[in-house]
């Protein structure tokens, strides 16, 4: 395990991982596999270091338990070894966590991430437990910690992470959505030596980087990850003038997404660029203007 966990690290470090967007057929609740090797091969050219599946940006927890296994099993085929691949299976009721967990591991998924449990709160005893026993149904599967609390209501605490590096000998690390910078120092510093540390906020990305954060994984990276590539190869070139150049770029796109229309933004973006990946899965809403065209002349000047 330690070595699994290890060669994962490696590959995804100092690079980013887009969250990627799940394209659905005209009902807006059913995966439309065929657009999967589309978007995988668009993103896998484009330099990205892996590829996260069902998550947030993914509608992961929007899907059916048939619909995910779905998604999980065609994202795995698309992208064909190339890059690594992290399924996403958290949700709400455990034992439907603990099967999308062992489809994962059959499938030969690279790691599961699990976020935690949402809408009723959970202190960390509680938090453990569920992260354990997830853990325990897959004991060889890599294990990484979804901390994104201001759309969870729970959240992984640093301490809580410290606790779970003990406890689960499968834990791989923690992708930290919080736009909290020093919870992001804290998890850096509560890591344990073979656990990765990723983000999830763009907006405070680079400086999350520097701080000691092992890479990028980026929702808006699924639909534009030309700047987040040259951000981090920049980044662990030692350019930071350049990382720098391309960071400002990002927090000028990143307003082009309207408010409360986030994830159909993003979608809007990739069938604008040719990859038709459907609506948001209702009740989402989809924006009114074009999105692309604006930000393609923000990163052409």
């Amino acid at each position: 395990m330690i070595e699994r966990i290890a060669e994962l690290k490696n590959k995804l470090s100092g690079g980013v991982t887009p969250a990627l967007a799940t394209p659905v057929l005209a009902d807006g609740y059913t995966v439309h596999t065929a657009v999967i090797p589309q978007l995988a091969d668009f993103l896998i050219q484009a330099g990205v270091r892996g590829l996260f599946v069902g998550g947030t940006t993914g509608e992961g927890v929007l899907l059916t338990e048939t619909e995910r296994m779905r998604l999980h099993e065609a994202a795995l085929a698309a992208a064909d070894g190339r890059v690594p691949v992290i399924l996403h299976i958290g949700t709400n009721r455990l034992d439907t966590a603990v099967a999308l967990a062992r489809h994962a591991a059959e499938l030969g998924a690279d790691a599961i991430a699990v976020v935690t449990p949402y809408f009723y709160g959970l202190d960390d005893d509680g938090l453990a437990a569920y992260f354990e026993a997830v853990a325990t149904a897959v004991p060889d599967m890599p294990l990484i910690l979804y901390d994104i609390p201001q759309m969870a209501t729970n959240g992984v605490s640093p301490e809580l992470f410290a606790r779970l590096g003990k406890s689960i000998p499968s834990l791989a690390g923690i992708k930290c959505s919080r736009p909290d910078a020093q919870i992001i120092r804290r998890h850096i510093v509560a890591a344990p030596e073979r656990a990765m540390v990723l983000v999830g906020n763009e907006a405070i990305a680079l400086g999350s980087l520097a701080m000691g954060a092992d890479g990028i994984i980026s929702g808006l990276c699924t639909a534009v990850p030309e700047p987040f590539v040259s951000l981090t190869a920049a980044f662990a070139a030692g350019d930071l003038a350049e990382a720098q150049r391309q960071h400002r770029l990002i927090n000028r796109l990143l307003p082009c997404l309207p408010a409360g229309a986030r994830i159909g933004g993003i979608k809007q973006i990739l069938t604008e660029r040719g990859i038709d990946v459907g609506t948001a899965v209702p009740p989402r809403t989809m924006p009114d203007k074009p999105i692309w065209p604006v930000m393609k002349e923000m990163m052409r000047d």
